[in-house]
């Protein structure tokens, strides 16, 4: 019976998926395992694997056309049932068995879409990019640099790129376009007053990673009720312990204070449940996971890998998995996973100079915290002036389910574990 390959769901914010190119072609074998198109996420280019084997017997969503998530994309025709066309010539061959079995064939249709196989899910992996000298299809390039080439008619075969792996990002395309300069103004006519040149300015159209930001940071703002908590913390402690289990490598290798912090919110999260939920129409949906969003910046625009259980699992291995996301955050290749599932978001600055900030609640989640850099600053410590170092981070929390005492008491259990941070490796 035929098999329904379907769009789909990648991330908690993918609607749709674009068809960018098919692998496979209506007659030809796919096994399971096997990669049969690429599809262009609102995260990040994919390939689609199949899983189920027959025959490649319809394409129902074209090269360059996009398609719901769960949509049908596809048809597989289990062993010996041939593709569509494949059936098509064999009833024309038989024209007298046609017309002798109109009656049943009408019913057929429904009975087939009766038949079909259940849905089933799909795995998905980034394309890994092929290298072919000359072709700038092949070449390793951002989808905004592509955009941006294509837009200037630039061979991006001719720019060399300073990303990941030799990949071309913006700033690639645009220091070529700088070079390769334009035409020469016009010169003015005589006797006419001299006019200041126009303001220079170019149209960037956003990448999809951009779009449905913008969509869904606009949505959250107009639809949840946004507060915001700040609280100072001393990271004198905290600073030490870091520095202590860095000194250790091994399993500590690569540990910042992204991971410390990490560590902590899941702590505190769990002191405080109210803040690791959801809102849910006349309900709080309390979630028993805790899963963390860290918003990390790409070439593109801004994705949220997830760090889960981080209540449970120890420090180093907060360690690795975050080491694992960013890897691949960086190189654009998720696993299917790594962007669904997070109830709660870090957002951190601290690498900047930003002292503090307000972030914008990821839906459907109900809190999301805002980092600033630790600073060094004179504190009063036992009556005597002495160098400290402090941070500020702000929990904005959606106040149709959050009180500001909630939001004090998670504030306070964070604050808490930093500042005697023993509880963060035990």
């Amino acid at each position: 019976m035929p098999i329904d390959v379907t769009m789909p769901k990648l991330s908690d914010t993918m609607e749709e998926g674009k068809i960018l190119k098919w692998l496979k072609h209506p007659g030809e074998r796919v096994a399971i395992g096997e990669i049969i198109a690429e599809v262009e996420t609102d995260k990040a280019n994919m390939e689609l694997e199949a899983y189920d084997e027959g025959t490649l017997a319809e394409v129902r969503v074209q090269e360059g056309d996009s398609a719901p998530v769960g949509a049908v994309i596809a048809v597989l025709a289990a062993r010996g049932e041939g593709t569509t066309a494949q059936r098509a010539a064999r009833e024309k061959a038989a024209p007298s068995a046609r017309a002798s079995a109109s009656a049943p064939r009408a019913a057929a249709p429904a009975k087939a879409e009766a038949g079909r196989e259940p849905f089933r899910p799909t795995v998905v992996r980034r394309p890994e990019p092929v290298e072919s000298p000359g072709a700038a299809a092949s070449v390793k390039a951002s989808p905004l640099a592509r955009r941006i080439a294509h837009d200037h008619d630039l061979d991006l075969a001719q720019v060399t790129g300073t990303g990941p792996g030799g990949r071309i990002v913006q700033k690639d395309v645009e220091a070529a376009l700088a070079a390769r300069g334009g035409p020469p103004p016009a010169p003015a006519k005589p006797g006419a007053p001299a006019q200041p040149p126009p303001a220079a300015e170019r149209r960037v159209e956003l990448s999809r990673i951009r779009r449905t930001t913008a969509k869904r940071m606009g949505e959250s703002k107009r639809e949840i009720p946004h507060f915001y908590a700040s609280t100072e913390i001393a990271m004198d402690e905290a600073a030490r312990l870091k520095e202590a289990r860095a000194a250790l490598e091994g399993e500590y290798e690569g540990l910042t204070y992204t991971h410390v912090v990490l560590k902590a919110v899941g702590l505190a999260l769990t002191r405080v449940p109210e803040l690791n939920a959801s809102y849910d129409g006349d309900a709080m949906v309390l979630h028993e996971a805790v899963n963390v969003g860290v918003a990390t910046a790409v070439d593109d625009g801004l994705v949220v890998p997830v760090v889960r259980h981080c209540d449970r699992e120890p420090l180093a291995a907060i360690v690795r998995q975050a080491r694992g996301l960013l890897e691949r955050a960086r190189s654009g290749r998720f696993a299917s996973d790594d962007l669904t599932g997070a109830t709660f978001t870090l957002s951190n600055l601290g690498m900047l100079p930003v002292t503090e900030f307000t972030a914008v609640i990821n839906p459907p989640q109900a809190a999301i915290l805002a980092v600033g850099t630790i600073r060094e600053t004179p504190v009063v410590r036992e009556g005597q002036i002495v160098p400290g170092r402090r941070m500020t981070v702000t929990v904005s929390c959606d106040h149709r389910i959050i009180d500001g005492m909630l939001a004090g008491r998670f504030l306070r259990e964070l604050k808490g574990l930093l500042e005697n941070p023993l509880a963060l490796v035990l």
